[in-house]
Parts: C-alpha cells; sequence; structure tokens
C-alpha cells in the first residue's frame, strides 16, 4: 500500500553556470490515488486583491494539465477552487487530500471564483498516472517502476529500568505541561512512512495514548493518524501544541484522523487545569 498524490508540487531551482537566471522546473508524483490534473498553491493577500476575492480561503490554480479532467471541465490558471464535490475548500493541501480520496469514474461539481465571480463546473476525475516526472521541456514524462513495498517495522524493544528511571527524572526537571493536555505520544511522518500511509508529511502518528487521557476517553487509538486539528491540517506537531496550548480548559478540539485509511473525526474534551500541581508531564 505506497500510493502518493501531490497535486501542489513543490518548484526545484537550478542555478546556471553561465550566470544566466536560475531555472525552474516544477515536479508532480501521483500514485493510485484519483487525479484531477492542477498544480495548486495557498493563496497570498496580493492574490486575493488581484482575483477580488473576499478572503483567502480557497486553492489557487497555478497551471492546468492538458488533457486532464481540469481540462476537460474547463479549469483554468487563476481560478481559485472554492468547493469541491460540496465541500468548502480551505487550503491547497486540503484539496489535495479531497481529490486523492475521491472514487475515480465519480463526477463532482468543483466551484470556482473567476475574476471575482462564482462559476460551477463539472469534471470526473481518473485514475492517477503511475510516478511521472513533468518539467519545462514540455511535457516530459518519465516512468520509475513502483517501490516494493516496506517490511514490517519490528516492534521497539522496552527500555532498560535505568534508562526509564532517567527519562523520568528528565521530564520531572526539565518539563512543564500546558493546561488541556491531550494524553498521547505521536511521531511526525515523513519521506517512505508518508508515502506508506498515504498522508502528507508532517502528519503525526499516535503511538501511545494513555487509557484515561482525554484522548484516550475520547475514542483516540495508537495507530491513528491526525491529518487535521479543528479543520487546520496538520503539517507538524506545532500545529496540535499551538492548537492545544490556545483551547481554553474543559473545552473540545476535533481532530482529523486516519484510521485503516478512512477519514474520522475524533472530537477530544480537554482536561481542566489542575491548578494543585506545579509540574506536569511532558505529553500532549
Amino acid at each position: 500500500m505506497l500510493a502518493a498524490a501531490l497535486l501542489g508540487p513543490p518548484a526545484v531551482a537550478r542555478a546556471q553556470d553561465d550566470g544566466r537566471d536560475p531555472i525552474i522546473r516544477a515536479f508532480r508524483m501521483a500514485g493510485s490515488g484519483s487525479h484531477l490534473g492542477v498544480n495548486l498553491s495557498d493563496l497570498s493577500r496580493d492574490d486575493r486583491t488581484r482575483l477580488k476575492l473576499s478572503d483567502e480561503r480557497g486553492a489557487l490554480v497555478e497551471e492546468v494539465q492538458p488533457d486532464t479532467p481540469a481540462a476537460k471541465a474547463g479549469l483554468k490558471a487563476d481560478d481559485v477552487i472554492v468547493r469541491f464535490d460540496g465541500e468548502a475548500v480551505r487550503s491547497a493541501a486540503q484539496l489535495t487530500r479531497l481529490v486523492r480520496e475521491t472514487p475515480a469514474g465519480r463526477p463532482i461539481t468543483i466551484e470556482v471564483s473567476r475574476g471575482g465571480a462564482i462559476q460551477r463546473l463539472s469534471a470526473t476525475l481518473d485514475e492517477g498516472h503511475r510516478f511521472n516526472l513533468l518539467g519545462d521541456d514540455g511535457d516530459m514524462r518519465i516512468g520509475v517502476p513502483p517501490v516494493p513495498p516496506l517490511p514490517p517495522i519490528p516492534p521497539v524493544p522496552p527500555m532498560e529500568p535505568f534508562m526509564r528511571e532517567g527519562m523520568d527524572r528528565l521530564r520531572q526537571n526539565f518539563f512543564i505541561d500546558r493546561p488541556g493536555r491531550l494524553g498521547i505520544t505521536y511521531q511526525e511522518l515523513s519521506g517512505q512512512l508518508a508515502n506508506y500511509f498515504t498522508v502528507e508529511v508532517g502528519a503525526l502518528l499516535v503511538s501511545e495514548v494513555e487509557p484515561d487521557s482525554p484522548a484516550g476517553k475520547a475514542g483516540l487509538k495508537a495507530g491513528d493518524i491526525i491529518v487535521e486539528v479543528n479543520g487546520r491540517p496538520v503539517s507538524h506537531g506545532q500545529d496540535l501544541r499551538e492548537q492545544v496550548a490556545k483551547a481554553e480548559s474543559g473545552s473540545q478540539i476535533t481532530l482529523g484522523v486516519r484510521r485503516d485509511g478512512k477519514p474520522l473525526d475524533v472530537k477530544v474534551t480537554l482536561a481542566a487545569r489542575d491548578r494543585s500541581r506545579a509540574r506536569r508531564e511532558p505529553t500532549i
């Protein structure tokens, strides 16, 4: 189960030897998920003014690839996709996920802002190509053989007693928890692991959940992958920590989770602040 569909490609610059302006090449990797055929970016303040938008929500179409569902639907560069199949679009990363998780062959409606006016377009997604390279040399496509499945991750052996004792002492001496902790341990996914789980780089793999913690009571499980918090995409652990830190004690946050490859919302009621303790565990 190794697939990735990145519709918002990073740009890679290479300086020329003769001192002229750098050559800019854009790359797109597409896996077995559904495919729309656009390059996307998030909106800036300048884009909002230039395109006559009321806010900065949506995904900006930078380029439409020829002979793709996007081209057939009539999408154009500088269109801003604001709604996809009835769901509001907040960012390029969110739209990438929505496209990838929509079954190929299903007709969908796309609402775009074009010149300040809303237009409704219809498209039918197709299967993403295997791994392709798109550059500035005229839609060049170079096939890359599929990467073999990753071997099972071996279990982590338990820490020796003296290491566990040392870690406990380190937490007691150097970490002070913020109010409203979740009660989970996680790791950020990147590279092959992110591809393996078909999530964006920076999503958080939950490795441990305290049974009596807010996350445990809400039903979060080890193996869940947190991709959103309060509707905002998670690109690293700091996103989750900031949302938890600014939430009021006893309030509720919503975690967008992938469990067994399926999307799930987990609503967690944060614990009230315990003012009787000066130091707490450094978990979130």
